[in-house]
């Protein structure tokens, strides 16, 4: 009775979410004018661009993700855990605030611009554009690379590190020899996978762009329906995004096995590394210093802006901060139950479906995960915006409505985690389960909860630290009465009350650092 239960509930959920897509690309389509003035041949440019800066920002955010990936393995010296800890902590911070540090720092007003005012240099800086794109997404992803590529270096064996010490490599060679190996493995899923983070990139290039010449897809998305109100338009650009998208899905889907299979190797617990020169040690050293700079001090200047601004206390206590606060935990709350609970139940019967080599129908529930990968953010949000437009909501409705669609986005990243954790758990006690006669809740409870409650609890955490920072569904639903911290922000940042927003700023950084540290905490803890 219990597996009957499990597999009506995840193919209605299955059918639910499919079904939410379904009414909102036929609300676009309803609402499409027969005549635009907008062809199919200007996606050109706007496609373009969106491929340039993507495959620019993937290429330097990889470079130097692996310069300092290579400094933060190599070398040894105090606080390097606290040092590493903190970069990572700067890729789970909300877009918004990665947009409101770099104008903190590159900006005409910014650090930069103030110490060249104080040495006798005239310097102005304009970081609305590419360059501005470009540096925003180098600080937010290079902790990323450094991640990805610091676990890679750890995979080697140190029979390798100790031969190429014996035969002398360096430079180039001992790069090609010993790492590079390693690195193809995993380097083209990382690439792809950043390509992907900007190439569907919205607040940063929303903000940082500086006008029409610089859209990208869901930006041009964006301002088709919100300003334009031309749907045609809309419809073309999201079908453009969404052949793009299945293309790239399919690509990081084949880099993603062989990823899969390097992260599934054992670390070496007591690793030999070889003894630096004191040129290569300069260097890393240099490496780690320069970035570490760049990557840090503009947290720091949030840090300072939001402390140091006039009235700190007035600001800090004002009802429409703290409104949107209560408004951001509530969504998140609402996106991490989503998101953790329909990915559990879909999960318990994708379980039984490969447990029973029933492959097909595997791969079609299971897909439910890749949707929102696949489909632009924006047909979701746009479509129900449209469905509701005539509608009027209570602050409850928004709050739920907002909710489930954060968390609706966010499978594709909770899924994975939880379904190899069940899958493992699966295997490990079924044969115990069955023997004892479990089923249903006491199988749980006994045979699976301490196995299980760490990746709930990891999964839970990531998808609340993710909607806490969420912008594109809150840019449609979001009103004067009721807004997110990520709202409030734009909202201030775009009509330049620079104090406020450096207090939500600051807030919201805060916010997003509490469940980085419980994630931190939990992984120590093993």
């Amino acid at each position: 009775m219990f597996n009957n239960l499990t597999k009506i509930t995840a193919w209605l959920l299955y059918a639910t979410i499919v079904l939410l897509y379904a009414f909102s690309l036929w609300a676009l389509m309803d609402n499409r004018q027969e005549e635009t003035l907008f062809s199919l041949t200007e996606t050109l440019p706007i496609l373009k661009y969106s491929l340039l800066q993507a495959v620019l920002s993937a290429s330097i955010s990889t470079i130097l993700g692996i310069l300092l990936a290579k400094a933060f393995f190599y070398l040894e010296f105090k606080s390097k855990t606290w040092l590493y800890k903190s970069i990572l902590f700067v890729w789970s911070l909300p877009s918004l605030v990665i947009i409101f540090a770099v104008i903190g720092i590159w900006g005409n007003s910014g650090w930069i611009a103030q110490v060249m005012k104080w040495i006798g240099i005239d310097w102005h800086s304009n970081i609305y554009g590419l360059q501005g794109i470009l540096i925003a997404h180098g600080l937010l992803n290079i902790p990323l690379v450094t991640k990805y590529c610091v676990e890679a270096l750890a995979l080697i064996p140190s029979s390798q590190y100790q031969l190429s010490a014996q035969l002398n490599l360096s430079g180039w060679n001992y790069f090609r020899i010993v790492e590079f190996p390693m690195f193809k493995r995993i380097l083209p899923y990382v690439f792809i996978t950043i390509f992907m983070i900007c190439f569907t990139s919205f607040p940063i290039v929303l903000m940082l762009g500086g006008g029409p010449k610089y859209s990208t897809l869901e930006v041009a998305i964006y301002q088709a329906v919100s300003f334009e109100f031309d749907f045609t338009k809309a419809v073309m650009l999201i079908m453009v995004q969404l052949t793009i998208g299945i293309v790239l899905q399919a690509l990081l889907f084949f880099f993603s096995q062989r990823a899969l299979k390097q992260s599934n190797q054992t670390t070496n617990v007591e690793l030999w590394k070889p003894r630096l020169a004191s040129s290569r040690k300069l260097g890393l050293q240099s490496i780690l210093i320069l970035q570490t700079l760049l990557i840090l001090l503009p947290l720091v200047s949030v840090l300072w802006a939001g402390i140091s601004v006039s009235h700190f206390w007035q600001r800090l206590v004002n009802l429409e901060l703290w409104e949107a606060t209560l408004f951001s935990v509530l969504i998140s709350l609402i996106a991490s139950i989503t998101t953790v609970g329909v990915t559990y139940l879909i999960a318990l019967e994708t379980r039984q479906l490969l447990y029973r080599k029933h492959h097909f129908l595997h791969a079609i529930l299971g897909s439910v995960a890749t949707y929102p990968l696949i489909l632009p953010v924006f047909l979701l949000a746009v479509g129900l915006f449209l469905l509701l437009m005539n509608v009027t909501l209570s602050t409850t409705q928004l709050l739920v409505l907002v909710g489930v669609m954060n968390g609706i986005i966010l499978i594709p990243y909770v899924y994975p985690m939880l379904f190899s954790s069940m899958w493992e758990t699966f295997n490990a006690q079924d044969k115990l389960a069955r023997s004892l006669g479990l089923s249903g809740f006491n199988r749980w409870w006994i045979a699976e909860k301490h196995y299980l409650v760490r990746p709930l609890a990891n999964a839970f955490i990531l998808a609340m630290s993710a909607s806490l920072g969420s912008f594109a569904v809150i840019a449609f639903f979001g009103t004067p009465d009721f807004s997110t911290l990520p709202y409030l922000l734009y909202q201030q940042l775009g009509s330049y009350r620079t104090e406020d927003a450096s207090v939500t700023a600051l807030m919201l950084m805060l916010f997003a650092l509490l469940p980085f540290l419980f994630n931190q905490r939990t992984k120590t803890s093993k």
